[in-house]
């Protein structure tokens, strides 16, 4: 039986670890993880990460990619590795809730965390959604565990769970605030309606000293990482100044992250101009979330519709999590700054409630209809794993994939690749060459190319440009390209590329000089129009 419990874990993990290792390099890197990467390497340089509180991100993932980079090279898998192992050890950290939601319910989360179109897909990204999941997980279990009777392991886990989220993201006062609802609300309805399955509560004194060695410990944490290892002490002050801007950003100014397609508003058509009604026709509903796990998470689906099953009764925990997966989904879809990836801090708890789901159906059929349930859960799993596959294999930079957001296309290699081949045969070449990047919007491209030291960036059109444009390389927007070509006076291999939706297509130009040994046999598709003076 030992051997049997153990090994369905062991295989969800395996799955798990091969689904979000393969293959890992495959997808380029995202404008976000070239930033990212960028930030690692000023880190490099000046010995600490500068947080600005205007960025919305805490400085732990920068100091964990930082320490990746430095062990393992360079590259996009150590990039990327940081955060493939916090979603393995997101899934590992799953099967504690055992006690709380039952064995099978559990498996069922885990695996559906597993091959979760979502989850894979951003955990594959160097990007701090999957180490905030990481730690509500942390937090959710200590909670749990406190409630059932104190120990030291629920204290430690809860507290560093909340200090690991103050790491990582400003968002984290959103499932604060959820969790505190959902402790209130959950009283609330138990003296109207108690659980069936209440959690099992053991009387024990509080370990106050764990619990003060525990606030020590993570405030330690937070001054240090916010100081920038005690060189940036303003960081600090970022703590409460980053929900200025955020409030600006994700409530009031236009960021270009909205989504109003999808806005629904609660007032009729008919009542809208009624006096009385006025300032209630301005409030919306958005339902982008359910979008997105509709395209691609029909098991969380499944989770979010049986959810409110758990405020007439059921296991007391799931009751729990069901208000505060319900408090986080409208706290989302009322602020109106939305990207994609934010779907996996929304959609975790869901997946629990659909493995509950699951187990609800299979207990209530009867013996004959059993395998409905059965072919339920197949349909559900079969559905996510398809989407996952093409999603994260084949379609990873296809704009019309609602996760692919803000995406570099495969295409962008037409440009770096050249470019990267040309510093591995001629490592000095590094240091030499000269380049240009003539783009309204480059990253990924200044980390992908940070080892050219002698490139410039500029993105405000030709009348920003230098006055000499001839390089060994240069990126131009499409646009522009007439433009750059007047002023060209050397012979130049071109190649056409696009770096991202939404922007023009791009064109790459190649000093022939320089680069014919790369593009051998291949002739110069440009040549200046006073030839007397090309090279």
């Amino acid at each position: 039986m030992i051997r049997r419990q153990l090994l369905i874990p062991l295989l969800i993990l395996l799955v798990a670890t091969i689904v979000r290792l393969i293959f890992l390099d495959a997808k380029p890197p995202h404008f976000d993880e070239g930033i990212n990467g960028w930030w690692c390497d000023q880190m490099a340089a000046q010995g600490f990460y500068r947080y600005d509180p205007a960025n919305y991100h805490g400085p732990l993932h920068f100091y964990v990619l930082r320490l990746f980079l430095t062990l393992f090279g360079r590259n996009l898998w150590a990039l990327r590795l940081p955060t493939v192992l916090m979603g393995i050890a997101s899934i590992g950290f799953t099967f504690l809730f055992s006690r709380f939601f039952g064995k099978t319910t559990t498996y069922l989360t885990a695996f559906a965390m597993a091959i979760s179109p979502a989850f894979i897909f951003y955990e594959r990204y160097a990007i701090h959604e999957t180490w905030l999941v990481f730690f509500l997980l942390v937090t959710l279990w200590g909670l749990l565990s406190w409630y059932s009777g104190p120990t030291p392991w629920s204290i430690w886990a809860t507290i560093l769970g909340i200090t690991g989220m103050i790491l990582t993201k400003e968002t984290y006062i959103i499932h604060l605030v959820a969790f505190a609802l959902a402790t209130l609300c959950a009283w609330i309805i138990g003296l109207i309606r108690p659980p069936s399955e209440p959690i099992n509560r053991i009387p024990r004194p509080t370990p106050w000293a764990h619990v003060g060695a525990a606030v020590a410990v993570g405030l330690a944490l937070v001054i240090f990482f916010y100081s920038g290892n005690f060189l940036n002490w303003s960081g600090v002050t970022g703590l409460y100044r980053t929900f200025s801007h955020w409030a600006n950003t994700g409530v009031g100014a236009q960021s270009g992250h909205e989504k109003p397609d999808y806005d629904i508003s609660i007032m009729p058509h008919f009542l809208r101009h009624v006096p009385v009604f006025v300032s209630l026709a301005k409030v919306k509903i958005n339902w982008y979330w359910i979008k997105l796990l509709a395209v691609y998470e029909w098991f969380a689906i499944a989770g979010l519709v049986f959810s409110f099953r758990y405020l007439f009764g059921g296991n007391g925990a799931l009751r729990y999590l069901a208000i505060y997966a319900l408090a986080v989904l409208a706290a989302y879809s009322i602020i109106a700054y939305k990207t994609p990836w934010c779907i996996i801090s929304i959609e975790w708890p869901f997946l629990s409630l659909g493995g509950a789901c699951l187990v609800f159906l299979w207990k209530i059929f009867p013996k004959y209809l059993k395998p409905i349930a059965v072919a339920g859960a197949l349909l559900l799993f079969g559905l996510m794993g398809y989407r996952s596959y093409f999603l994260n294999y084949i379609r990873y930079d296809d704009p019309k994939e609602m996760y692919a957001y803000v995406q570099t296309f495969r295409d962008y290699r037409k440009f770096v690749d050249p470019i990267l081949e040309k510093g591995r045969k001629d490592p000095a070449a590094r240091t030499k060459l000269q380049g240009l990047i003539l783009l309204k919007s480059y990253f990924p491209i200044p980390w992908v190319l940070d080892e050219f030291s002698h490139i410039g960036y500029y993105e405000n059109g030709d009348e920003k440009w230098p006055a000499d444009v001839d390089a060994d390389f240069i990126a131009v927007d499409g646009s522009e390209f007439e433009n750059l070509e007047y002023l060209l006076k050397h012979r130049y291999f071109v190649t056409e590329f696009r770096l991202r939706d939404g922007m023009d297509p791009c064109k790459g130009y190649f000093r022939y000089e320089t680069f014919k040994d790369i593009f051998p046999g291949r002739a110069p598709e440009f040549e200046p129009v006073a030839t007397g003076s090309a090279k």
